[in-house]
């Protein structure tokens, strides 16, 4: 799946001329988070978001103490800048991360939980053609089919067992698989809680089966010298 297949077309963006009270009134009107930043020819510039405006003077009900003029920093002049500025191009953020509409829904997850952000603008030949949010990519997971295991125990059994080894490298040595009337029976030995919590996640997970019966051991850690 790419972006293409789940991003909204009709972004709602703003220029960096604009007030940062109109840039307020926008996220208010149109109930969204940020906003991405376009300059005349379309081109993304920046994202102007909620956490972008949390500092803002409007909200202070009394002025920061003054600082020595040696106190102060670079962060600090960039912090009042982005408190007190009047228009977006003081607060947006310029470093934006962009995604191509062929790009991978999976790999801008990703980009999303790594860079702590809520939204991707979507853009091609330098211009802004979509955004792609959190909450498509919710939609995604709330829309995805379960996986539909086959009928018959035995049929049940080799598709787990198929699971175990591609999801977690578990060959049957390790752990085995029995099932009866469509329950999944897990025994064996593994070497922490953490995997037997994955194995039980990855069964439970199947469409299809009865029941999940966890009888395996965790082994005890070895004592260091």
């Amino acid at each position: 799946m790419q972006a293409r297949d789940i991003m909204t077309t009709k972004v709602v963006a703003i220029s960096p001329a604009v007030s940062v009270r109109h840039a307020v009134a926008m996220m208010l009107q149109n109930h969204v988070s940020g906003l991405p930043v376009v300059d005349d020819r379309g081109r993304v510039c920046g994202m102007v978001t909620e956490g972008d405006l949390l500092l803002r003077r409007e909200v202070r009900l009394t002025p920061r103490p003054a600082r020595a003029p040696e106190l102060i920093s670079e962060i600090d002049l960039e912090r009042y800048i982005c408190s007190n500025g009047w228009c977006v191009t003081d607060v947006m953020s310029q470093d934006v991360i962009v995604a191509r509409p062929d790009s991978e829904v999976s790999d801008i997850a990703e980009s999303l939980q790594a860079h702590r952000i809520k939204r991707l603008p979507i853009v091609e030949d330098g211009r802004l053609v979509g955004i792609v949010s959190r909450r498509d990519i919710l939609r995604v997971i709330a829309e995805a089919p379960a996986t539909a295991l086959p009928r018959g125990d035995e049929a049940i059994r080799l598709a787990v067992r198929t699971r175990l080894r591609s999801d977690l490298g578990l060959t049957s040595q390790r752990v085995q698989v029995s099932v009866r009337n469509g329950q999944v029976t897990v025994d064996g030995q593994v070497e922490s809680e953490l995997k037997r919590k994955a194995i039980k996640v990855l069964v439970e997970g199947l469409g299809g089966i009865a029941g999940y019966r966890d009888q395996l051991h965790v082994s005890a850690a070895r004592s260091q010298d």
